[in-house]
């Protein structure tokens, strides 16, 4: 599929979903993209076998910002962890970065998360004992490189130039969130996956995390995946894909 990206100048007054469109070729997935086939995810309970997605068929371009919107119980957050490698399918087939990851290890995937994802979650998952320089450090300390300098720098541009030194404990939620997104962007990822990152603030600082994540992205031409309850927030992407009991609606 060939996808050229928007200027992301949109206004966030009103959403126009397309249909999803699914490649016509069959050609190896490429750098930086996304691609699920007939995917499904199916968990066992005590009495019955529970479906929350069944039938997911996507390809998300390298450099696209994609939003996955639905109401609550819709599988937004399980697809978006079966496209980052953080589950497995119960069928189908699913490439992370031009990789196929459904019949992978998940040593395989976790290197592959490494190597070209970020994530930004609701919580910040922050590390609590740590500061927010060593937070953004951490990644790519994990990777073997000096991650000092580079954190200190993304700090400063999301500007918490004064706050390095400061526990989460130390942050408001708007400052955590800012430390998560630098943290997000240390190891220059290919693609970031967004789960509702301005779930837990209010109005005024959410608009300014959603500045701050998009105006991020403009610099580096990452591929961004954002589950959202937020039409606002998902106004601002190229596409959306809307899930309604597991399935993707046309």
């Amino acid at each position: 599929m060939t996808h050229t990206p928007s200027t992301h100048a949109r206004t966030a007054d009103t959403i126009a979903p397309t249909p999803v469109p699914v490649a016509a070729n069959a050609s190896t997935p490429g750098p930086g993209s996304l691609r699920a086939r007939d995917v499904g995810k199916t968990v066992a309970l005590p009495d019955s076998a529970l479906t929350i997605l069944d039938a997911i068929n996507l390809d998300i371009a390298a450099g696209e910002r994609v939003a996955i919107v639905g109401e609550s119980g819709s599988g937004k957050t399980t697809l978006l962890s079966l496209l980052a490698g953080l589950d497995l399918p119960s069928r189908g087939e699913v490439w992370l970065d031009g990789a196929p990851i459904h019949a992978t290890s998940e040593d395989t995937r976790a290197a592959l998360r490494a190597r070209a994802v970020g994530f930004v979650f609701q919580n910040f998952q922050l590390m609590p004992a740590m500061s927010a320089l060593d937070n953004v450090a951490l990644p790519l300390e994990l990777r073997g490189e000096s991650g000092g300098a580079a954190a200190r720098a993304l700090l400063e541009k999301v500007g918490l130039g004064q706050r390095l030194h400061h526990l989460p404990r130390q942050l408001s939620g708007g400052e955590q969130q800012r430390v998560a997104i630098a943290r997000a962007f240390a190891t220059r990822p290919r693609i970031l996956f967004a789960d509702e990152p301005t779930g837990n603030l209010d109005r005024k600082t959410g608009l300014a995390i959603e500045d701050l994540l998009f105006g991020m992205d403009d610099a580096r031409a990452t591929t961004v995946v954002v589950v959202t309850h937020d039409e606002r927030l998902a106004a601002r992407c190229d596409r959306l894909l809307r899930l309604d009991a597991g399935r993707l609606l046309p």
